[in-house]
């Protein structure tokens, strides 16, 4: 599988090796659905992909990866359910695996999981539902895996990132729902980008955020009023999507001791 595949089931035979009507029988089910399941999720990728494409759509990095072939995609059942958030977290740890030593200034690389369920829910709805979800996948990993180095699990801090395998990442929720146009996707989304990849594009960042939010404007009508309101004081208030209330607290515990370092310092002071 290359990194750009979509999620392929990974059921085998049973013990009989039986046959039924619909063809192979396996604990996955037949033959003839696991079909079903891939067609789906690449049809889903399809989606994911001409969404990127579109005008609405403002992140130039998940651009570029899109034209490196440097997506990786997995499809789920409901986003905050049990079972979908340890398959995400074991696809995701996987990830993590692979892509770590490639990061550099000129690679820009992201994981996406996209889900059945919900359909089209309102935003708080669907904000509560991504930080369960997220939850989930760090109680699982919190069990085996630390933080990041200079990055933070506590969501009131600048330099919080979601943890998995002992990567942080920045989250970027998307659904139908969404009140803004480069969110909006057709299912919902949750979009995994490296924190370690923004820190390796150095001044290149800067740069390029500039050139996003300049394309937002432009293509939105604004720039995610989230970003400059709040800006790094507290990303986790971006995740979602959703402009938060001065006095909204995240829903979020983490699991992991108090970073020791914190990679944003100086940061602040470099608002552009």
């Amino acid at each position: 599988m290359n990194e750009h595949d979509t999620k392929k089931e990974r059921g085998t035979k049973n013990e009989h090796g039986a046959m039924s009507e619909h063809g192979m029988t396996s604990e996955h089910g037949t033959m003839s659905e696991r079909d079903a399941m891939h067609e789906h999720d690449t049809a889903i990728r399809a989606e994911l992909e001409g969404f990127i494409h579109t005008r609405e759509f403002s992140c130039l990095g998940a651009r570029a990866a899109l034209k490196r072939q440097a997506i990786t995609h997995r499809h789920y059942r409901r986003m905050g359910d049990e079972a979908s958030a340890e398959e995400n977290h074991r696809d995701l740890v996987d990830y993590v695996n692979t892509v770590r030593p490639l990061l550099s200034a000129q690679s820009f690389r992201t994981f996406v999981a996209t889900f059945d369920e919900p359909g089209t829910v309102d935003e708080r709805t669907y904000e509560e539902l991504i930080w369960q979800h997220l939850q989930c996948m760090h109680d699982i990993d919190s069990r085996t895996y630390g933080l990041d180095a200079g990055a933070s699990s506590d969501p009131g801090r600048p330099n919080f990132g979601f943890h998995t395998g002992g990567h942080a990442f920045f989250i970027v929720g998307m659904h139908p729902g969404s009140s803004r146009a480069s969110r909006r996707f057709t299912t919902s989304a949750i979009a995994f980008n490296s924190l370690a990849q923004f820190m390796h594009l150095g001044e290149n960042f800067y740069s390029m955020q500039g050139a996003i939010r300049r394309r937002e404007a432009k293509n939105n009508g604004s720039v995610n009023p989230s970003f400059t309101e709040y800006e790094y004081e507290e990303p986790a208030r971006h995740f979602s999507g959703r402009f938060t209330e001065e006095d909204w607290k995240c829903p979020y515990i983490s699991r992991h001791e108090p970073a020791a370092e914190d990679f944003t310092e100086g940061l602040l002071q470099h608002k552009r």
